[in-house]
């Protein structure tokens, strides 16, 4: 049986208010489950009568996919409520409001699609994204995704957002 006795005694010391790091939280996401609060923004493109999604491209030093396109999300952290977390997400990855978000699903990957990083617990907003100029971003339709899109953003939470927005609007019924 291992010892764990040293890394109880590191762990006391970290601030569980304060982002973990990389490597932490990597070392973490193998033997926990991580809540992570995904914010799909969705919008009907008149013009082009296709749905889009907005997607941020991954920086190429992320170590769970770089240059990959995704819908912005974050981990909870300890003490934080989901308003906190879409706040905190409108902030550091939007960089614009986030309107009227909206609750869709919790999302939970079966053994057999597992998550790179370990096991995540997704909990799917759908959102507007307030339009401005300088967006971080760029939208997409979602049957022409990015060929470097996150595979569970592709399969998972683009879907579940996308049945939820698609129910809600009128424009489908024409």
């Amino acid at each position: 049986m291992p010892d764990y006795r040293r890394a109880v005694e590191a762990l006391k010391i970290v601030d569980s208010t304060q982002p973990l790091g990389t490597e932490l939280f990597n070392a973490l996401a193998r033997i926990t489950v991580s809540v992570a609060v995904e914010a799909v923004c969705l919008r009907y493109n008149s013009e082009k009568k296709k749905v889009e999604v907005y997607l941020i491209q991954r920086s190429p030093n992320d170590t769970a996919y770089p240059h990959e396109w995704h819908c912005p999300g974050s981990v909870m952290r300890p003490g934080e409520s989901f308003k906190d977390v879409l706040g905190r997400l409108a902030e550091g990855e939007f960089g614009a409001n986030l309107v009227s978000p909206r609750f869709v699903a919790n999302i939970n990957p079966s053994a057999s699609e597992p998550e790179a990083r370990g096991h995540f617990l997704s909990i799917v907003y759908l959102c507007t994204l307030e339009e401005k100029k300088a967006l971080r971003g760029k939208w997409f339709s979602t049957d022409q995704l990015p060929e470097q899109t996150v595979e569970h953003h592709r399969t998972r939470i683009i879907p579940c957002a996308l049945g939820a927005f698609v129910a809600d609007n009128s424009f489908t019924r024409r």
